[in-house]
């Protein structure tokens, strides 16, 4: 199961790559069409598209145009693979395991798509807070109490700073 939890993990990390390239984009979906190269838009069949081992067996360069690949792709799919496994070793397969799998993720696309456009989608942000407060009333680690503070406390921090910006700069 530890080796079934870091492929699970890589896989998602390979849709998150689509998530990171796409969602900033303006009409751009995330499911259609399906995974392509961004240089030439050529489908990627499907043995071109296993996580981390097709970036290596491709020497890191798209099968049609020769396009070098960005290594941000095998990055993120390891990245989601490590905290997969960290999850599961520490989780074992429970409700915690997957809740903070999809807050793992939601944060590592946030991480990338801010450190490319500098914002942190919306699309992304307010349902985390949603399905995290409604996750802390299942969740044996973290009272609604505390997360309902937690949004609070952090969300009227960003605000106030806001408003006061505004105020100051008009």
């Amino acid at each position: 199961l530890s080796f079934a939890s870091f492929l699970f993990g890589a896989v998602v990390g390979s849709f998150l790559n689509v998530v990171i390239l796409r969602l900033p984009t303006e009409g751009e979906s995330i499911v259609f069409p399906p995974s392509r190269c961004p240089v030439c838009k050529t489908a990627i069949k499907w043995y071109d598209n296993i996580p981390i081992i097709s970036f290596l067996f491709l020497q890191a360069k798209c099968r049609s145009c020769k396009t070098r690949i960005s290594f941000q792709y095998p990055l993120v799919e390891l990245c989601m693979a490590l905290l997969s496994l960290a999850l599961y070793t520490n989780s074992g397969l429970s409700f915690e395991f997957f809740f903070y799998f999809l807050f793992l993720g939601a944060l590592l696309a946030i991480i990338f798509i801010d450190i490319a456009h500098q914002i942190i989608p919306d699309k992304i942000s307010l349902p985390g807070i949603v399905i995290g407060f409604a996750g802390s009333f299942i969740n044996s680690e973290v009272t609604w109490q505390q997360s309902g503070l937690g949004i609070l406390l952090g969300g009227g921090v960003l605000y106030a700073i806001a408003e006061g910006y505004y105020l100051i700069t008009k």
